[in-house]
């Protein structure tokens, strides 16, 4: 109606300034001519409303989706605030959601930290919503790093590189903030000689092997308590064990097993060396309270420094690494979770690619990006793994991600609704 009251017509027949229309009224044409007028004003009304009802569907669309094409100049883009009974509510553009195939595939980064308070400093959380929104991550494995003398020492104990229990529960409290899921993994270290590791603590007895697991409990116990605490939502029990894994008694297995079950109630798993890929799951593996068996797969695509094409990669994995992980998977009646990867930036990235640096090959981020992609072309199908975790978004030398291009490989598979 408002827009009637703008027409001429009626406007000079309510001042009675229609000279031509004076003489129909009272006469035989004034029925048809009141007809008209309905008919008119029908539709006059119909039309403002219908172009109302299409403004309003329009911009409530717009707000809803965020899919205007484009702003006219001087429009604003700020997102709306509308103020509710108790608070004000964001209604703002938002992403679409997307609808995972696989919503509890593990599609998660490493970021370790080195030093008592990493977890708990202002530069590591603040770099946590570029972690997010750069690899696409929405799980992220912190590390706990412990020690012992020797390989044959039966001490463990924390070292400089170890976070504190604060550091390490402001970290989880982070990522969780975020809408991170937290997988929290320890990591061994042998002092010394140079070029041990944690696959090479080993014992002559049983006796010492006991004495080695109690004192590992001991030292990582409160670690787990804090995990389950504060909501982390997966443990693993060890990393790289490769020596007690095959050669420790069973029972010392299960009897750390039963103890990081009983104070952390969410999943539980253990991350073996690629190297026992190729081996016999042990029957300690089949404990029904680990959820999952986790591999650190570093296994080289090559033996020889060379770079590959990046078109011959996705074969190379399937192949090397995939089927092998296949066949454990069925083997051990669980799935298996890729806890650790990592390729450095080089061209000879495929050879050896446990090393974090090379002394010959150039760097090569594209090789490390395609390197990336065909890890990916074959896990986030295959229904034997449950997750994948890069080494890392930063402090891990030449396999560090951030400012690769390979990040922007973790997120095309990370945010695609295959994973």
């Amino acid at each position: 109606m408002g827009h009637a009251k703008k027409n001429p017509t009626w406007q000079s027949m309510q001042a009675g300034r229609a000279p031509q229309q004076k003489s129909l009224r009272g006469g035989t044409g004034s029925g048809a001519f009141k007809k008209f007028l309905m008919i008119f004003f029908i539709v006059a009304f119909l039309f403002f409303t219908s172009w109302e009802l299409f403004f309003y569907i329009n911009d409530t669309y717009i707000h809803a989706t965020g899919s205007q094409t484009a702003n006219p100049a001087g429009a604003s883009s700020t997102p709306h605030v509308f103020e509710s009974e108790n608070n004000f509510v964001f209604r703002g553009p938002t992403p679409a959601p997307i609808h995972f195939k696989r919503p509890n595939f593990e599609a998660g980064i490493i970021f370790p930290q080195w030093s008592p308070d990493g977890y708990g400093t202002t530069d590591w959380q603040q770099q946590l919503p570029a972690v997010q929104t750069q690899s696409g991550a929405r799980w992220i494995e912190l590390t706990v790093f412990l020690s012992q003398a020797t390989p044959n020492s039966m001490q463990v104990r924390t070292n400089p590189s170890t976070p504190t229990i604060q550091s390490f529960v402001a970290g989880i409290r982070a990522a969780h903030n975020l809408g991170f899921r937290v997988f929290v993994a320890p990591l061994m270290g042998v002092d010394s000689p140079a070029g041990q590791w944690s696959g090479t603590i080993q014992f002559s007895n049983t006796l010492d092997e006991a004495q080695w697991f109690d004192s590992y409990w001991k030292t990582y116990q409160p670690f787990v308590a804090a995990a389950a605490q504060n909501g982390a939502d997966q443990v693993a029990i060890g990393t790289e064990l490769v020596w007690l894994e095959q050669n420790a008694p069973a029972d010392l297995w299960n009897t750390l097993i039963t103890r990081v079950h009983g104070v952390f109630p969410g999943q539980v798993t253990y991350d073996m060396n690629w190297s026992s890929l190729a081996k016999q799951p042990l029957s300690w593996m089949s404990n029904k309270l680990l959820a999952a068996i986790g591999v650190s797969e570093y296994l080289p695509l090559v033996n020889n420094r060379v770079r590959v094409d990046p078109k011959n990669m996705p074969g190379l994995w399937q192949t090397i690494v995939r089927d092998p992980i296949d066949t454990f998977s069925v083997k051990v009646r669980k799935s298996l979770i890729i806890t650790e990867i990592g390729y450095r930036n080089s061209a000879d990235t495929l050879y050896h690619p446990w090393l974090p640096y090379t002394t010959v090959s150039p760097p090569d981020p594209v090789e490390q990006a395609a390197a990336c992609d065909a890890a990916l072309i074959n896990v986030i199908p295959d229904q034997h793994i449950g997750g994948i975790f890069f080494w890392g978004w930063d402090g891990v030398q030449g396999f560090k991600l951030s400012g690769q291009p390979a990040l922007g490989v973790l997120k095309k598979w990370y945010m695609s609704p295959q994973s």
